[in-house]
């Protein structure tokens, strides 16, 4: 577990900006949004311009919910991740983990089993395809794009929010697997689920459908506990629904965009949870990288000089009022180098050169609705990690009409690289 924040090692880090003649750039006041058109869609800075409260309200919040996944499913998730390991011989990960996994797979069967159930099959299958088409041939990447927006609008989206009728049996795990590709939003989490399907189909039928009914309650249960404790963060997530998201056009990106709050609050434990389980194996590590995101660069983004190698995009430091400039410079006297990912959608093809550096461990700075999908394909390809959540989203292709500069705690991006682990 991490400490908190505040202590003397975050002092330290206050005063290894000023010695760098770089001042922390002050949060703005969570009255103040006068660099947004409109409120940010989640703000981890709500409570008090900072998300110093945002941390601890999350790691107490995450205690709660392991205490609860643990009186509800305890057996159920000890018995996945003994199965996951001696049947599919994955290594071993944290209890917290699989905990996470579990809300996961309540969150899905919650929230979209209804849509996966209603949609036609051939809509699905011809999504599918169109998705693995962008992957496979980049050529072809803006008319799939197309296309899958088109699919998405006209038969995905009129089903989105329909329950699912009666209960949910194990029979019935593949094809909300396969809904949730071919809305291509979900690749990391399916991998995960299929795991769990593959387990509960070695259940008696009977438990296999107690296992399934405890994590839609247990999600039921997050839902509103998680609404009390993280719902000051969200407050601008029923506002950009209602207002910019719904009138946006025909968009492949409107599921993604079209999250409800709850799917924000499980990112957040996510991320604190995660780093705790991976947290020993990141220390283990002899050398250190930071991923920052573009959308950091804000303004700066369109005259950028950084330097790329291959994949890799370094900072020049041709801004000194740009973020990366600055984050770069404090990663770099703590012994960290930093690389610019342009966008999430490469995310991938960056952790393929960490993939093939087993020396060296990963902090990835990303939107909340990344974090979840982040630490699992870090974690699937065996890369140590930590993650540090943007206070607030920015990018001009998901979040603001304009693009801002996003920023983060750097507080916590410091004790994360150089605190001990508790």
């Amino acid at each position: 577990m991490q400490e908190p924040l505040g202590t003397e090692s975050q002092m330290s880090a206050r005063e290894r900006l000023s010695g760098l003649e770089i001042e922390p750039e002050p949060s703005a006041p969570c009255t103040d949004h006068s660099r947004f058109r409109h409120d940010p869609v989640y703000d981890l800075r709500s409570t008090s311009g900072s998300s110093d409260g945002f941390y601890a309200d999350v790691s107490r919040f995450s205690n709660h919910l392991l205490e609860e996944i643990d009186l509800r499913a305890g057996q159920a998730v000890g018995g996945y991740g003994q199965y996951v390991q001696s049947e599919l011989q994955e290594p071993p990960r944290s209890p917290g983990e699989y905990s996470i996994e579990f809300l996961t797979l309540g969150m899905v069967l919650r929230l979209y089993a209804g849509a996966a159930f209603t949609t036609p099959g051939w809509v699905v299958q011809g999504c599918r395809s169109l998705y693995r088409l962008r992957q496979q041939r980049e050529r072809l990447k803006p008319a799939a794009d197309f296309l899958r927006a088109w699919a998405i609008r006209l038969f995905l989206l009129p089903n989105l929010r329909r329950k699912a009728a009666g209960r949910i049996s194990v029979a019935q795990m593949p094809r909300l697997i396969e809904w949730l590709q071919a809305t291509g939003e979900f690749e990391q989490e399916t991998a995960r689920l299929n795991h769990w399907n593959s387990y509960l189909g070695t259940l008696p039928e009977t438990e296999a459908g107690r296992c399934i009914g405890s994590s839609i309650r247990l999600f039921g249960w997050f839902q509103q506990e998680a609404d009390r404790a993280l719902g000051i963060y969200t407050q601008g997530v029923p506002k950009f629904l209602s207002g910019e998201y719904a009138a946006r056009g025909c968009r492949e990106d409107h599921i993604f965009c079209g999250r409800q709050p709850v799917e924000y609050h499980v990112n957040m434990v996510a991320a604190e949870i995660m780093n705790r389980g991976l947290r020993p194996a990141f220390e283990s590590k002899s050398e250190k990288v930071v991923l920052v995101p573009g959308c950091m660069r804000g303004p700066y983004d369109t005259f950028c000089r950084g330097t790329s190698t291959g994949t890799d995009m370094q900072c020049s430091a041709c801004s000194p009022g740009c973020q990366v400039n600055r984050i770069t410079r404090l990663m770099r006297s703590l012994g960290a180098e930093v690389y610019v990912i342009p966008h999430s959608s490469g995310f991938s093809r960056w952790l393929e050169r960490w993939q093939r550096s087993p020396q060296v461990s990963v902090i990835a700075i990303a939107c909340m609705l990344n974090i979840l999908p982040g630490g699992f394909e870090m974690r699937a390809r065996r890369i140590a990690s930590q993650c540090v959540p943007l206070d607030y989203p920015g990018c001009q292709k998901h979040w603001h009409p304009d693009g801002i500069a996003t920023g983060l705690n750097e507080d916590r991006l410091v004790q994360i690289l150089t605190s001990p682990h508790n």
